[in-house]
């Protein structure tokens, strides 16, 4: 990553657009002075379309070789003085065309004069005006009563006087840009006086507003932007929105570009019912490193009567070749911080805040890490000692290295040392040397394996008595497969998979082993072909089992699409399972539930998925999921999901939009929970979108903590297409 590489660009100041015109204006020239762009086409005129890119101007370069044509249907060149065409005239000089009735150019100051009419067009504008004056020796001119249209940027406006002091330097009268019908705008930005260093590429602009419906919404005495598509200092548009328990929210960000691989964001927030808020962000970026930090804080809060603040710190960098550092650093002042000041239901759920830093590798056959994480505890109903273990620090190895004769030789290693105020700590290792053959077949693969698994402690108050407790198993599996493929009537190509799985690991005495990280994994398809059913070292099942599976395929031959994939299987245990996650057995079961996935793909715009397991022996269901997605060509769009898992989660989640009109939509969205019989989010709104302007309003009631108290907010965004945002939409919608 070279300096050249600057930080994102998507943070700009509330720039106004008079930069793409006065950059477009330090071509306009009749003469030789002119400056090619590159790649874009013109914009129609008085046509509002979706905004573009006008090309940086500092890859315009001159080209003053090019030749120039001017046609007349008349032409006077009296001697020495200053020639006369007229009649349908037009100048042509690479890019740039303009027409008129009288042009009138003197060779010896190099004086160009336009009395009547004109029109200019080149790769970036196209523009009207009543008159023009340019002097091609000092670059000065003027150009009176403009209307331009902006190439690529959908934007148009109009200025009463375009005055170019020198090559370097503009300055515009009476201005006004926008992305609508330039005859008619919904919506328009003015300024009386701007002034635009070409040189410097800043513009400046004075008694600049923002209208919209003929209404002021924005105000602005001085205001400075680039003019081209680097970063510039100056505030952002502002946030706001409102919540029953918070009120209003608002909130203004200032950004500071302080150099080209550093910049910071300051954002003062009003919220109503506590008081002012201020968001800090500092971002940086060289060859080797890239970070952000975040600090919020809020000074003697109204309704808690404390201070709140939140800090965040993302770093990462190269440390050598292959070899590279992460830290997330993550602390809230309070418990409630999630509860009281975020915005959704995801923030207000969060139980655990974690922190680490890690120093990872690799080779071409091998990859270490080491982790030092830490948890901040925000839920109240966690006791401490069932708070989660700090791991100080995780060193982890694993690697896989390939053998003659189709052999390979893998290994998964790590020590952890765990650390908590309540309860046994101590040190933990554990290792899984394995060999395993690997026979890929075109039709069919055939993979044994064993290994030895190997865990040691070394613990202090351990519950047993014994702080060196251990475990050795041997370990031995079978993975094979075959993959049959037919032809549909349709020229589809269809597949059958059958595939077994065999798992052998003798059961060995766990009772004594603390239980630091280890949690049973949830059960799925893809767990059927696991060697252990728990997560971390703490507990390896014991097994004597076979998994049988069946999937098949059916592919679109075009371009491989899946149109339909669908999987079923199921475990039959040899031998009954004997360890259990908390010392207590399993109980004894000759077959696992049946694990069966589908997913339905006919259309790039239609995805329905299921997943389903169903317990045979206790004859009811443990786990069902269903997803549908579906777009319209319009915009219609719906996805629904739906998750149940028994005894403990029961929800359905619905999101629509529906358009009322071509322009007019409605959005909304249901989460319920049927287990608690109660809403967990309900949304509803309504967007409003044309070709150069789009507002959206939306209301949410959702469940702020686990007292199911429920917070109601409002939120609304006024979106100029070509200028920005003013507001905040509370999270996009619909995902993938």
């Amino acid at each position: 990553m070279t300096p050249a590489e600057y930080l994102p660009r998507p943070r700009r100041p509330a720039r106004v657009a008079w930069a793409l015109l006065g950059a477009a204006l330090a071509v306009l020239a009749a003469d030789a002075a002119a400056q090619q762009a590159s790649g874009e086409s013109e914009a129609p005129a008085m046509q509002c379309q979706q905004p573009g890119t006008i090309p940086d101007r500092g890859r315009i370069e001159r080209s003053a070789s090019l030749p120039m044509d001017i046609r007349a249907d008349d032409m006077d060149a009296p001697g020495n003085a200053p020639m006369r065409f007229s009649d349908n005239v037009r100048l042509v000089y690479g890019d740039q065309n303009l027409e008129t009735d009288e042009l009138i150019y003197d060779p010896e100051t190099g004086e160009v004069m336009v009395p009547g009419w004109l029109e200019y067009s080149d790769a970036l504008l196209r523009l009207e005006a009543s008159s023009a004056r340019y002097n091609t020796e000092s670059s000065t001119g003027r150009f009176e009563q403009v209307r331009y249209y902006i190439a690529g940027a959908a934007g148009a406006g109009n200025a009463g006087l375009v005055q170019m002091t020198d090559q370097t330097h503009a300055r515009v009268k009476r201005f006004d840009f926008t992305t609508c019908d330039v005859e008619d705008p919904d919506w328009q930005l003015k300024a009386g006086d701007v002034d635009l260093d070409f040189e410097r590429g800043v513009g400046t602009a004075r008694n600049a507003r923002l209208e919209f419906k003929g209404v002021p919404i924005l105000y602005s005495p001085w205001l400075s932007f680039p003019l081209n598509d680097e970063r510039k200092s100056g505030f952002l548009y502002p946030q706001f929105g409102s919540s029953s328990d918070n009120g209003i929210d608002l909130a203004v960000p200032w950004y500071w570009n302080i150099a080209p691989n550093q910049d910071a964001t300051f954002t003062p927030r009003l919220i109503g019912d506590r008081g002012v808020m201020l968001g800090s962000e500092y971002r940086f970026l060289t060859r080797r490193q890239a970070g952000t930090f975040n600090l919020d804080y809020l000074p003697d809060d109204n309704e808690d009567d404390r201070d709140r603040w939140l800090g965040r710190i993302r770093h990462q960098a190269r440390l050598a070749p292959n070899w590279t550092s992460r830290l997330n650093f993550n602390r809230v002042s309070d418990e409630d911080y999630f509860l009281d000041l975020g915005n959704d239901l995801e923030s207000s759920s969060i139980q655990f805040l974690r922190s680490d830093f890690s120093i990872a590798g690799r080779g071409q056959f091998w990859q270490m890490q080491t982790t030092f994480d830490t948890f901040q505890v925000l839920d109240r109903d966690v006791r401490e000692d069932r708070e989660p273990y700090d791991r100080l620090p995780r060193v982890e190895f694993d690697g896989d290295w390939p053998l003659p004769a189709g052999l390979a030789f893998r290994l998964n290693s790590e020590a952890v040392y765990f650390e908590r105020s309540e309860g046994v700590t101590g040190l933990r290792l554990d290792a899984l040397p394995e060999l395993a053959l690997r026979v890929v077949r075109p039709g069919w693969f055939f993979e044994p394996a064993v290994g030895l698994r190997g865990t040691a402690y070394s613990l202090e108050d351990s519950e047993s008595g014994d702080d060196n407790p251990a475990r050795m198993q041997p370990i031995l599996s079978m993975d094979g497969g075959l993959v049959f493929e037919r032809r549909t009537a349709s020229g589809r190509l269809q597949t059958l998979e059958p595939r077994a799985f065999y798992l052998y690991v003798p059961g060995r005495e766990q009772e004594d082993l603390p239980l630091f990280d280890t949690r049973e994994l949830t059960f799925s398809f893809a767990q059927l072909f696991q060697t252990n059913r728990f997560s971390g070292a703490d507990r390896q099942t014991d097994a004597n089992q076979v998994t049988l599976a069946l999937t098949s395929r059916l592919l679109d031959d075009s371009n491989g699409r899946s149109i339909v994939d669908a999987s079923i299987g199921q475990i039959l245990f040899l031998d009954d399972p004997s360890v259990g996650l908390n010392n207590t057995p399993e109980e004894g079961r000759s077959v696992s539930a049946s694990v069966g996935e589908i997913n339905w793909r006919p259309t790039d715009r239609f995805l329905v998925s299921a997943g389903l397991q169903w317990d045979p022996e206790e004859n009811e269901t443990d786990v069902a999921a269903f997803g549908l997605r579906w777009q319209g060509e319009d915009a219609r769009q719906v996805q629904l999901g739906y998750r149940f898992r028994r005894d403990s989660v029961d929800q359905v989640d619905v999101r629509a939009r529906y358009p009322l009109t071509g322009n007019l939509n409605l959005i909304s969205r249901v989460n319920y929970s049927f287990k608690d019989s109660t809403a967990l989010e309900l949304l509803g709104g309504i967007e409003y979108e044309s070709c150069c302007w789009a507002i959206r309003a939306s209301i949410r009631r959702y469940i702020r903590d686990r007292e199911s108290e429920k917070r109601t907010a409002f939120f609304i965004e006024l979106h100029l297409k070509g200028l920005g945002s003013l507001g905040r939409r509370p999270y996009n919608l619909f995902t993938r």
